[in-house]
């Protein structure tokens, strides 16, 4: 099983709800009504940035990000079946129809494994109110494994050891990007928090400045960052 990521914007002038209700109301049903694309997406889900997102200022301890609208989130069997959804002439269809009704061409995507699952409490992702996507690009002095293997192992340790860090979380999960050339981006983090309030909260821990982003300066490439506030994702397909 693969996911294939896209981070979406809306098209100027509309407002984040008119964007919202054609994405969730007319644009994804496409998907789950067409029979022609019905063997190729195994689950397909809208994580809708959050209204709130749109007027708070941003925490010091946060990392600037373009304004994306959502984030859309496709499982397919195998890249070979991703492929041919991709080229298949009722994908292109929609497509052609749709995103000139509601969002910009630019995106940022990735194609990853299924995910690792780094916390995972009981009951956590029922009861979470906030969802943070963020995508990654390696630091490129770290070839794809030895960044993924870090993540996962001393990155993903940190946030499972250190009480400060783990308490807030009711989940996480890291997806790491399948290796395939000229790849933009190598890797999804999705976390799950109670709201947005705990979220912030978590930023102020001083593991936070002493532990974690000093291992993102050796892991990541820190300006391409890319983050959104979601809240619990539309599921169009599973």
């Amino acid at each position: 099983m693969i996911k294939v990521f896209a981070f979406i914007r809306r098209l100027p002038g509309m407002t984040p709800d008119e964007f919202h209700g054609y994405w969730r109301d007319v644009h994804a049903p496409r998907f789950a009504e067409s029979a022609d694309l019905a063997p190729y997406i195994r689950r397909y889900e809208l994580n809708h940035r959050v209204a709130r997102d749109y007027e708070r200022g941003r925490h010091p301890q946060e990392t600037a990000s373009p304004q994306w609208d959502g984030v859309a989130v496709q499982w397919f069997d195998s890249l070979d079946s991703f492929r041919e959804f991709v080229e298949h002439p009722a994908r292109k269809e929609i497509y052609a129809i749709d995103q000139p009704r509601f969002r910009t061409p630019e995106t940022a995507s990735v194609i990853t494994h299924d995910a690792s699952v780094i916390v995972d409490k009981p009951g956590g992702r029922e009861r979470a109110g906030l969802k943070l996507v963020c995508i990654l690009r390696r630091n490129k002095a770290l070839d794809l494994p030895t960044f993924h293997d870090h993540w996962l192992r001393n990155h993903g340790g940190i946030f499972q050891n250190v009480q400060a860090l783990n308490e807030p979380l009711l989940a996480y999960d890291q997806n790491h990007g399948l290796p395939i050339a000229d790849a933009e981006f190598d890797g999804v983090t999705e976390q799950w928090f109670a709201s947005m309030d705990e979220w912030v909260a978590s930023l102020d821990a001083p593991e936070c400045e002493t532990i974690v982003w000093p291992d993102v300066d050796y892991m990541l490439d820190p300006p391409s960052i890319q983050h959104i506030l979601a809240d619990m994702p539309t599921v169009v397909i599973g």
